[in-house]
């Protein structure tokens, strides 16, 4: 098992809520980022006086998510940073993300994340269309996405990502392929491509139950995906995990962590964290397969509660060999590469051949995975059908 850890901040403000968005986040007129930023640090010192083997790990990541971190103000974003990194011996991490709304930047304010040790920005475009804008209610617009990249790269950043979404409520073939186009001619260091999905609780959800949501069919989306990958292949983009793309050496460190099942510490209002602490001394041993534990969702429940307490846990599991198993192999499936079959023996003491032979080998007569001496994995047809596979193996 890896000894580093990566520390995963939530940020569950925003300006506006989005009609698609499931994440924990509310709408604020004004963010309480002095009384937020100093119950997460609090958060984190309470789980290193728990736990202090954490800091027997490496700090490899640290990324800055929401809801819209960038509302808050650099100088908040450069404690949280600095305070992280003194919580680990001022470890400086590999990779320091934070995700960016277009809407809420300027020059000055990129320039002062840089500033506060940010070295890799996660852009939320969603679409450079306006009318695919104004549909996922997003408050920038296409021209706000074009300025806040060029802002990036005055400001410094040579490692920024994109978000875009596709299959949205009447969008077309074109409108997608147009800003795949849009965005690979841009050229940031990473895409990643998410097909809309609409969850329960959403605005979207509710005008899908009453028939008022035009989604395009799932032969289309299925087009659009494959369009995204022929574009982003050929413009030199290596697609190294289901929805993400990067350029040479640009892979999102911090996301890896989740996909190859490495620790990760999550801090602020509904964060969720997973810790291994697999350490099979003799087979006789009972393994610790991990924990995951997620933080209450309310800000203001969450805040009382760290001040109170030290922390805010909601509610806690200790996983079983199959769940830890499972996991493995869905997370595993995600990246290109596919699941590493000697990483598996190790990891479970089992031959994921042996466990699942049957399984395989009717997905292989089906091309949907492909298996060589050293790993089973995803094929073309198999990526398309990537929830299948999951469900048969699973």
């Amino acid at each position: 098992m890896n000894n580093t850890i990566g520390i995963y901040v939530h940020i569950p403000f925003c300006i506006k809520k989005c009609p698609y968005c499931d994440f924990n986040s509310i709408a604020v007129t004004s963010a309480p980022d002095d009384i937020y930023i100093d119950a997460v640090l609090e958060e984190l010192a309470g789980h290193i006086k728990e736990k202090p083997s954490l800091l027997n790990k490496t700090l490899e990541t640290i990324y800055i998510g929401g809801g819209t971190p960038s509302i808050i103000e650099p100088h908040n974003i450069k404690k949280l940073v600095n305070g992280i990194r003194q919580a680990f011996s001022d470890t400086a991490p590999d990779e320091i993300t934070i995700e960016i709304n277009p809407g809420t930047v300027t020059r000055d304010r990129l320039a002062a994340f840089k500033d506060a040790g940010i070295n890799r920005l996660s852009i939320g475009i969603q679409s450079f269309n306006e009318k695919m804008l104004k549909t996922l209610g997003r408050i920038h617009s296409a021209k706000d996405s074009v300025r806040c990249y060029e802002y990036a790269r005055a400001a410094g950043f040579n490692n920024i990502g994109m978000d875009i979404i596709f299959g949205a409520p009447e969008q077309s073939i074109k409108e997608w392929e147009e800003d795949i186009e849009t965005a690979a001619c841009l050229r940031p260091e990473h895409i990643s491509t998410y097909n809309l999905t609409i969850e329960n609780g959403t605005s979207f959800f509710t005008l899908q139950k009453s028939c008022e949501l035009a989604l395009p069919s799932e032969e289309e989306q299925t087009l659009m995906y494959e369009i995204a990958i022929n574009i982003l292949k050929n413009k030199g983009y290596n697609h190294y995990e289901i929805s993400n793309f990067s350029l040479a050496g640009f892979e999102s460190r911090h996301n890896n962590r989740y996909w190859l099942g490495m620790d990760y510490l999550g801090l602020g209002a509904g964060a969720h964290s997973y810790i291994s602490s697999l350490n099979i001394v003799s087979q006789e041993q009972t393994p610790d397969w991990g924990t995951r534990w997620w933080n209450e969702k309310n800000p203001d429940v969450y805040m009382q509660r760290i001040k109170d307490t030290d922390h805010a846990i909601a509610g806690k599991e200790t996983l079983k060999k199959v769940e830890a198993l499972e996991e493995g192999i869905f997370l595993g499936l995600r990246r290109l590469t596919g699941i590493d079959t000697g990483w598996f023996l190790t990891r479970f003491n089992i031959s994921l051949k042996d466990l699942y032979a049957s399984k395989i080998s009717a997905l292989k007569a089906a091309e949907l995975l492909y298996e060589d001496a050293n790993s089973i994995r995803l094929t073309h047809k198999g990526l398309l059908l990537s929830n299948e596979v999951f469900a048969e193996l699973i």
